[in-house]
């Protein structure tokens, strides 16, 4: 396996500018027969990655990118064996970044509706950042996507599940987050959505800033606004197609993204969801014989077999937990 030193990294950016001296080229070809080729797509996508406004690589297409540029130095070495690199680098060479972006305009009906999906499963969470700078916390059995458009003209991403978002201010560019119930809009700030498709109610929560929630159209009669300031938090409810606003509390709302679980008056039932997801198991019950009551609790580095002991003790159940899956017995 040939091994890259960070020196042999940079060559294909030399490359794509033209630089590139005769003893690196060969090293170049050297590296794209011999190289192990998840390292030279990690060297593909660092040079591209450069000027990721233009267009983020899909990861199906990288491999042909790399087929690309292989058969392209073959052929540009055959034809000039006996000239200077230097010389023809700059005038006949493909630079990487304009060759990239060439072929996936080619291909823009293939890739250009194909979005940037991030899917985190339960028992996770993810922590990334957008191309525009927002900071993005994806909270367990969520996804986020956005696609080729995203930070040119608005900054639209859309969300099932529950994420924190601290949003790079840019007021030429809307920051839009879609989901099945409604749209947020902000220009520069900092808040939380909950809208997983299996919950009645979905909610956003303002931490700072401000943002502008529309309904969507099947959702409500009414097209005007919802406006949230810090502090406040909107919740709709599914069955009754009606949300109301109310004021929220940040530790509460932001606990998940600290890895605190934390549970405030909350139903056994939605309860039992929220495990689910934190720790991505399933829990088998019978929903005609559990215990309506309120739970509340705050609790952080707890294992799973602790937890479901506490509400053993809490609700006098009995359990027995197989591999992923927990019976209520």
């Amino acid at each position: 396996m040939f091994d890259m030193s960070e020196q042999e990294k940079n060559i294909l950016e030399k490359y794509s500018q033209g630089s590139i001296s005769e003893e690196e080229y060969n090293t170049l070809k050297q590296m794209l027969a011999e190289g192990d080729d998840a390292e030279i797509l990690r060297m593909i996508d660092e040079c591209y990655e450069r000027d990721a406004s233009v267009y983020t690589i899909p990861p199906d297409v990288k491999p042909v990118l790399r087929d690309k540029i292989w058969q392209q130095i073959k052929k540009e070495s055959r034809r000039k064996s006996l000239r200077k690199v230097a010389v023809w680098a700059a005038a006949v060479l493909l630079p990487v970044l304009i060759f990239s972006t060439a072929y996936l305009y080619l291909q823009v009906d293939e890739y250009k509706h194909v979005p940037n999906t991030i899917v985190v499963n339960n028992g996770q969470k993810a922590e990334f950042t957008l191309p525009d700078g927002t900071c993005v916390h994806l909270n367990s059995g969520s996804k986020l996507s956005y696609n080729s458009t995203f930070n040119k003209h608005r900054r639209i991403v859309s969300l099932e599940g529950e994420a924190f978002f601290e949003v790079q201010p840019n007021k030429e560019k809307p920051f839009i987050v879609k989901t099945s119930v409604f749209n947020v809009e902000v220009l520069g700030t900092s808040f939380n959505v909950s809208v997983y498709d299996d919950e009645n109610s979905v909610e956003t929560a303002l931490i700072e800033g401000k943002v502008k929630l529309t309904l969507n159209e099947s959702r409500s009669s009414s097209s005007h606004p919802v406006y949230l300031t810090p502090s406040q938090k909107y919740v709709y409810s599914r069955s009754d197609k009606k949300g109301d606003i109310s004021l929220t509390d940040k530790e509460y709302e932001l606990a998940w993204k600290d890895g605190i679980l934390m549970f405030k008056a909350e139903s056994l039932d939605e309860v039992f969801q929220k495990i689910e997801r934190w720790y991505g198991v399933t829990i088998h019950y019978d929903k005609a014989n559990i215990i309506h009551d309120q739970f509340t609790g705050k609790f952080e580095d707890i294992t799973l077999q602790e937890m479901m002991n506490i509400l053993r003790m809490h609700y006098n159940l009995k359990y027995k937990i197989e591999e992923n899956h927990i019976y209520i017995i």
